[in-house]
């Protein structure tokens, strides 16, 4: 390692560098063009659960839903080691345990957490953040999508595009407008599961570019 990089970081965070580097280099490396190609994890084997088995998944989340509560630094390190092997995996692995797991540590309810966490931190499940909009972008309070207070919960109408793990995921963060009139003081974040009433997935947009070493 170069001194640079020992400057930056402690023996402990050292050596978690070496050990992610030689995990990513090992597991994700080997498939990084095949994942280009098809625009789809291989099937030969399970990458989100090795992950989730090297603990990589609940790096920020506390040890009692299944984490090792290590903070940003170590999560910084895990997506730089991860990207070095390949992009496309880094990219899907910050969507899943930055703008999802992160999300239901920072901001979910005990019950919630508890329900979530465990699964999402193992790789059972996989977890995307739907907030972008075909005509809005990341545009956060330009959305359209809103959600309706009714007896028992609220009700979801909108569209969301350039959803990272979106068409895999069993577990999604979405924003959704509770008050057009406050601004972003009125979206709230919503979790939905995979296949409950109403959820529809259109066909996967394509992407024109790949990650190169």
């Amino acid at each position: 390692l170069s001194a640079a990089s020992s400057l930056l970081f402690d023996d402990t965070q050292e050596q978690f560098k070496e050990s992610v580097h030689r995990f990513a280099q090992e597991h994700i490396a080997p498939h990084a063009a095949a994942i280009d190609a098809s625009n789809y994890f291989p099937k030969e084997v399970n990458l989100w659960k090795l992950m989730g088995d090297f603990n990589l998944h609940g790096l920020t989340s506390p040890e009692e839903y299944g984490g090792l509560g290590l903070g940003y630094m170590y999560h910084c390190i895990a997506m730089e080691e991860i990207s070095r092997a390949s992009g496309s995996v880094g990219l899907s692995y910050g969507a899943h345990s930055n703008l999802c797991i992160n999300q239901l540590v920072r901001h979910g309810s005990p019950a919630q957490k508890e329900k979530y966490l465990p699964k999402l931190i193992s790789g059972e499940h996989i977890g995307a953040l739907a907030m972008s909009e075909p005509n809005s972008g990341s545009d956060v309070v330009s959305m359209k999508c809103k959600a309706e207070k009714v007896d028992g919960g609220y009700v979801i109408n909108g569209n969301k595009m350039w959803c990272t793990n979106g068409p895999s995921a069993q577990t999604l963060v979405v924003y959704a407008k509770t008050d057009i009139t406050a601004g972003s003081k009125g979206i709230t974040a919503f979790i939905i599961e995979k296949g409950m009433p109403g959820v529809q997935y259109c066909p996967e947009v394509r992407q024109t570019w790949h990650a190169r070493k």
